[in-house]
């Protein structure tokens, strides 16, 4: 593998909220970034050389609510009702997307049982281009519960532990609960309380014991606490979130995958395109969501990019919108930046290795025009993502 030299007007390490360096060179050898320093390191003869100094140099960015399995069509129901084998081929398609769009990590949060923990183990041995990927198998839900067409229905504690040992067994990084109803799920209400909290904790505690992070589903203020107070990694969603709720997430330190691009999605739907029982969820979720994120973010809860994608009309390749809407609703650009990379890491236990640049690291970086640490909306512009590298290899080239 080549030696890379990449010179940048802007290297955005996210070592912390301020660390952006002005035409600063990154060297990456074999499959580590080995030097970062102001002025032109020394590099083999062979060093592939990237001189941009109109562009920003990033940590490569991180999803942490993905769902390969479904494309942002409207009717995620009848696509999961496909053979198996072309939901995987769609996935591995939907994950090429990704990767292009800048994001070499993403966990994934519910698919086709067996399809994600495969996946994942496809891109580590190189068969396909994809963003590294932290598998969730099935998710776990009480019977008739929401995402019961991806999920392992449990009732009862020790039901709840067998489904969590399941899902482990069949090779998942992290496990799923579905604390609450949700929306594109018939029959549910978003903000009732579905797993109690008995059968949260048995499923935290299962996870945990394995080494494993737990991510819950939670739209309801009851479901949402019950869930922190299960001792839940992330919360998901979050739409519903009480003041108290908040404080304790961040007394507690659980992270905040707030999923505005799921919102925005079912938002922005064509007319009588997605269900209506369906819509007429979004459409209540969205307000109380946005107003959850900004106190959230106020309070100073850690925040990680979750997006989502696969929900309606919140396509793989856009996830880099999930910053934009951030920064909208009134966050800092560079603490939206930290959601999508080191927050991302530290959540999904990989920050010894990736989330910031910093030598030693693995070399996942994403080179952007623009100065992104003021403007995270140019990576929303696929034209924009110039080069991404992963693992010290570039993986992506625009044009």
């Amino acid at each position: 593998m080549p030696e890379l030299l990449i010179r940048a007007g802007h290297v955005f390490t996210a070592a912390d909220r301020d660390a952006l360096l002005q035409d600063a060179w990154v060297r990456v050898e074999d499959e580590r970034i080995a030097e970062i320093t102001s002025g032109e390191p020394r590099a083999a003869s062979g060093a592939i050389r990237i001189d941009a100094p109109d562009a920003t140099l990033l940590p490569g960015l991180i999803d942490c609510h993905v769902h390969f399995a479904i494309s942002g069509g409207p009717d995620w129901l009848a696509e999961l009702k496909e053979p198996y084998a072309t939901t995987c081929w769609r996935a591995a398609a939907h994950a090429h997307k990704t990767l292009k769009a800048g994001f070499t990590t993403v966990r994934t949060l519910g698919g086709r049982d067996g399809a994600d923990p495969a996946m994942r183990d496809a891109q580590a041995a190189g068969l396909i281009a994809a963003p590294r990927i932290v598998a969730t198998n099935l998710v776990v839900c009480m019977t008739g519960g929401h995402g019961n067409w991806l999920g392992r229905e449990a009732d009862g504690p020790d039901d709840v532990r067998r489904a969590v040992r399941e899902q482990l067994k069949a090779g998942a990084d992290c496990v799923k609960l579905i604390a609450t109803g949700g929306v594109m799920t018939p029959g549910v209400q978003p903000g009732a309380q579905q797993l109690t909290d008995e059968e949260l904790r048995a499923g935290v505690d299962e996870a945990h014991k394995a080494g494993c992070k737990a991510a819950a589903h939670a739209h309801g203020s009851d479901g949402i606490k019950a869930a922190v107070l299960a001792g839940v990694d992330s919360i998901e969603h979050g739409s519903f979130m009480t003041d108290e709720t908040i404080a304790l997430m961040k007394q507690r330190g659980t992270f905040f995958s707030v999923t505005l691009c799921s919102a925005e999605g079912f938002f922005n739907a064509p007319p009588n395109s997605v269900a209506e029982w369906a819509m007429d969820k979004a459409m209540r979720v969205r307000a109380a969501l946005d107003d959850s994120f900004r106190r959230a973010y106020q309070a100073g809860v850690r925040l990680v990019l979750g997006t989502d994608a696969g929900t309606p009309f919140n396509r793989h390749g856009d996830n880099a919108r999930e910053m934009a809407l951030m920064v909208k609703l009134g966050a800092d650009a560079r603490d939206a930046l930290r959601a999508g990379t080191r927050n991302g890491a530290e959540l999904l236990g990989k920050l010894d290795e990736l989330g910031t640049i910093e030598v030693g690291k693995l070399a996942d970086l994403v080179l952007c025009r623009g100065n992104i640490a003021d403007d995270v909306a140019r990576l929303c512009e696929p034209d924009n993502v110039r080069i991404v590298i992963q693992g010290g290899r570039i993986v992506h080239r625009a044009g």
